[in-house]
């Protein structure tokens, strides 16, 4: 999922990293430490998965009430507070966690008595409580929350987008997981149980975050980009710099930073080879494996067996040109959020912080919230799905429509 542009959903990041805790009472702690039941009617239950804008939505009910919430492997289950308050759950504590941003967020906890996913029931669910009003646009993306990490023990989960669809099973083998499948070691260190995995890059070794939350393909901590021997494994040519803000997480707009991105040669996770790996650069730990490995693998995190597997897809999804710039609302006008030096978007004039009222076409002015929410939702969803041909911004009160190559 490496988009000609980058469009509002595909900046919001979801997850206070729940295993950084620096305060909770004791009920929080037992809720954190008792391991979530599973109650399976058959091997394996479908779920369709909904690919917008680089995040992945599902259905799923709380206690018995259907919503449509983000499945986020790299972040605890979050309910809004809206859905939360519908509940009537009662609060047991709270939880103090650092954002993607590196901002401290304390939430509330509760725990749900079921959650259930087509034919699956998890129950005695540890969950967050945010208010998704708090961050931009934050509840025209969000309906019950995010169905997030410490449910995926005891089960294997196939994530496969050529079929749209999220398999829950028993085993990797009641999935029906090719014996030929390649596969890394999945670590475990406690709640909330994210998928965590080794990888190398020409001889430097680390840990990543397989985090279904995150829309590219590979997001480096940056400061590993810096170590010679990365440095080495980097594409000859394909090094662009940039500038600008990292996203929206839950403790609001990241600052501006500087931005790298580039591709990756013979990326090493477990014992999968990536030939070349679209990479960013992100300024908080961990590295990040996103969504955007979707395009080319059926991925199964078979929690039983500690493995995750890779699967390559029948037709892997086409690949469009990346043209340099992000798109997203701020303070309440389409504005121009990232942008890279040397970029298609930087050659025909595009700056950092401009003004956008057109995108191929199609007005990005909007009068109020429900048109923002409207107009930002259809940035997410174009969002990777073609190329732009104009972009129209405000320069000195005046439109200036800029065209592509």
């Amino acid at each position: 999922m490496q988009p000609s542009w980058r469009a509002v959903a595909d900046l919001i990041m979801l997850m206070p990293l729940a295993s950084a805790v620096f305060a909770q009472n004791s009920s929080v702690q037992q809720a954190f430490n008792t391991p979530v039941t599973v109650e399976r009617s058959a091997p394996v239950t479908s779920v369709p998965l909904n690919a917008r804008g680089g995040k992945l939505y599902l259905r799923a009910s709380a206690q018995g009430n259907d919503r449509e919430f983000i499945f986020d492997t790299g972040s605890p289950t979050i309910l809004s507070k809206t859905f939360a308050d519908q509940l009537d759950l009662e609060i047991i504590g709270q939880n103090t966690g650092v954002d993607a941003n590196g901002t401290n967020v304390t939430m509330n906890v509760a725990v749900v008595d079921e959650i259930t996913l087509g034919d699956v029931i998890f129950h005695d669910v540890p969950v967050l409580i945010f208010d998704y009003a708090q961050i931009p646009l934050g509840t025209c993306f969000f309906d019950g929350g995010v169905i997030g990490s410490e449910l995926l023990p005891g089960s294997a989960w196939r994530i496969d987008l050529e079929r749209n669809q999220l398999d829950i099973g028993s085993s990797a083998q009641a999935l029906g997981v090719s014996s030929e499948a390649s596969q890394t070691r999945l670590h475990h260190f406690g709640y909330p149980h994210m998928p965590v995995v080794d990888y190398s890059i020409n001889g430097f070794s680390d840990k990543a975050l397989f985090d279904t939350g995150n829309s590219g393909v590979i997001a480096l901590f940056e400061n590993i980009a810096d170590d010679r021997n990365v440095r080495r494994a980097m594409e000859r040519g394909s090094k662009r710099q940039g500038e600008g803000t990292e996203g929206v997480s839950a403790g609001g707009m990241g600052a501006l930073v500087d931005l790298q991105r580039f591709v990756l040669k013979d990326l090493h996770i477990g014992e999968h080879t990536l030939e070349q790996a679209d990479t960013v650069t992100r300024q908080t730990p961990p590295t990040l494996i996103g969504t955007g490995i979707l395009d080319n693998y059926k991925i199964t995190l078979d929690y039983p067996a500690s493995m995750m597997r890779w699967e390559p897809r029948m037709s892997p999804s086409p690949k469009t040109p990346d043209q340099g710039f992000s798109v997203m609302f701020v303070e309440n006008v389409a504005t121009v959020v990232q942008l890279f030096k040397d970029s298609p978007a930087d050659r025909i004039g595009l700056q950092l912080g401009d003004q956008v009222t057109e995108l191929s076409g199609r007005s990005l002015t909007a009068a109020n919230e429900h048109e923002r929410c409207e107009q930002s939702r259809w940035l997410s969803d174009a969002s990777g799905s073609f190329a732009a041909e104009t972009i129209t911004v405000l320069r000195d009160g005046n439109a200036v429509e800029l065209r592509f190559d």
